[in-house]
């Protein structure tokens, strides 16, 4: 499987665990003032910290791989305002979700 179509699998996982976590992980108050740009933020955030973490196609920038690194306080100094809504979705998703055993 090409790295693109590794990526593009790992893109529908994390849109899958978003739309079915989201509101849990996010809160229902917050979700439901997310612009659809900032909600495919945090999706291609989670694909990218997935990616990451599994080592398919390029490391993620420095909010990306501070999260992967377990170091809070550079990911919370490089996070942007909607990453930063994500904190726990992104937590919850690298520990949730592993990696399909086809890639």
């Amino acid at each position: 499987m090409e790295t693109l179509e590794k990526i593009q699998v790992i893109k529908e996982l994390v849109t899958k665990y978003f739309e079915e976590n989201a509101g849990t992980t996010i809160g229902w108050l917050i979700l439901e003032r997310l612009s659809e740009d900032e909600k495919n933020h945090i999706i291609n955030i989670g694909t990218s910290i997935l990616c990451t973490k599994w080592d398919i196609g390029y490391p993620g920038g420095g909010f990306v791989q501070a999260f992967v690194d377990n170091d809070l306080i550079r990911a919370i100094g490089s996070a942007d305002g909607t990453s930063y809504k994500g904190f726990k979705f992104f937590a919850q998703l690298m520990y949730n979700v592993g990696i399909p055993s086809f890639l």
